[in-house]
């Protein structure tokens, strides 16, 4: 059947135009294999099974454990999406709200083959939740402005414990092309699942995420310490990366939103032939809204402008998040640029209050305090500058900096 553009009651499925082939419904799932869960988070749900754990009973979990047990119970309670709408294949990425998986695409004509399914905390149990805003802007961004630098918005529904985001699946697998700058991998997360009285046995491989901009300047970086004895990146990606991230923010801050998290973790790149010219897609849009909307804080503290800090004198409701996205897009650079790929000094001494808006602002006609990248040459520096000056009044414009000379 064809299901229309973002109709759907809570609890079911919510699909852009295409054509869908419904599965026959079927019982609810259950795991031979429970997450392991502090005893205080277990409850009892009013049909007298086990509540499956949200985001407020996973306290006390790591990311990593957290994310484990919101894919078992995922499986317990949405069997037919992950295992018949959708075919899981493998765990590629976690944080703090949520987890993604890598999916094969067994019913949807139309769409992309294969796909990302981003399982998203709830803070409680619920069946009814307001759909979160995460998912608003981008069936926005994606599906009615069609923005060409995000993902493709798919699908989404929730269940009792968490929302599910599909997206078009993006980016090559970096850690693969150099293991050995990655560290330690994770284990399998292996579970058996019980659905229409068969028993199941499921092994997903695990990790923390391959396909970032993170994990592509670690690759680069290591076979720039390997061929080259140095662990600078390449400028020419660096340039084309930038651009690219800088012309989707265009896009968005045009159909009035902003990012609102703008970090080299949110950016997924696919390598090409021309290894100056990979392509980009700015992703997790758990902190976008529209501009008009007040912006209290910036999604991530360490990448967080000075206009947000303690002593800053801005009224809230009146910050601009298209701002915002300016001077984290401006960090990026940075950690692009300089030879650790790590962000200056001076966040550390934000982060511990030892230094203020005000003191920012005084210091060196309130240019931001990077630490010093040798060699780089003075375009690069004029445009870092200027995405990073600590009053937002007096930042370069989107328009100026996809028009700057050092981007050309």
């Amino acid at each position: 059947m064809t299901v229309a553009l973002f109709a759907s009651a809570p609890g079911h499925m919510c699909f852009a135009p295409m054509s869908y082939k419904e599965p026959t419904p079927q019982r609810p799932a259950k795991s031979t294999t429970e997450p392991k869960l502090p005893k205080q988070s277990r409850k009892k749900s009013e049909s007298g099974l086990k509540a499956q754990p949200s985001q407020a009973l996973y306290a006390g979990l790591s990311l990593e454990a957290k994310a484990r047990a919101a894919v078992v119970n995922a499986f317990v309670n949405s069997p037919v999406e992950l295992t018949t709408v959708f075919q899981v294949k493998s765990i590629i990425g976690f944080g703090s709200n949520g987890v993604v998986l890598a999916a094969k695409n067994m019913t949807l004509e139309g769409a992309p083959a294969t796909v990302a399914i981003k399982i998203i905390y709830k803070a409680e149990p619920s069946l009814n939740a307001p759909t979160p805003s995460e998912i608003d802007a981008f069936r926005t961004l994606s599906g009615t402005f069609n923005i060409p630098l995000i993902t493709q918005y798919v699908a989404d529904w929730q269940d009792a414990n968490h929302f599910y985001l599909v997206s078009q699946i993006f980016g090559s697998n970096w850690e693969a092309a150099s293991p050995l700058a990655f560290g330690d991998s994770f284990k399998p997360l292996a579970f058996k699942l019980t659905h229409e009285d068969k028993t199941t046995r499921f092994v997903f491989p695990f990790s923390s995420g391959s396909s970032d901009l993170w994990s592509w300047s670690q690759a680069h970086r290591a076979h720039m310490f390997k061929t080259e004895n140095h662990s600078f990146l390449p400028t020419e990606p660096v340039k084309h990366i930038v651009k690219q991230m800088a012309t989707a923010l265009s896009q968005m801050h045009a159909q009035g939103y902003y990012h609102g998290d703008v970090k080299i973790e949110n950016c997924l790149v696919r390598g090409s032939d021309d290894a100056d010219r990979p392509t980009i897609r700015l992703t997790d849009f758990g902190h976008a809204k529209k501009v008009d909307m007040p912006i209290s804080s910036y999604g991530t503290q360490d990448v967080s402008p000075p206009e947000f800090l303690f002593d800053s004198p801005y009224d809230r409701a009146s910050l601009d998040g298209t701002k915002a996205d300016i001077f984290a897009l401006g960090l990026v650079l940075y950690v692009l640029l300089n030879s650790d790929g790590e962000l200056p000094a001076a966040v550390g001494a934000i982060r511990a209050r030892m230094v203020g808006y005000e003191a920012l602002l005084a210091r060196d006609g309130g240019r931001y305090p990077f630490d010093a990248i040798p060699d780089l040459d003075e375009s690069a520096w004029e445009l870092m500058n200027g995405m990073c000056q600590v009053d937002p009044s007096k930042r370069m414009s989107i328009e100026d900096i996809l028009a700057h000379p050092w981007l050309a």
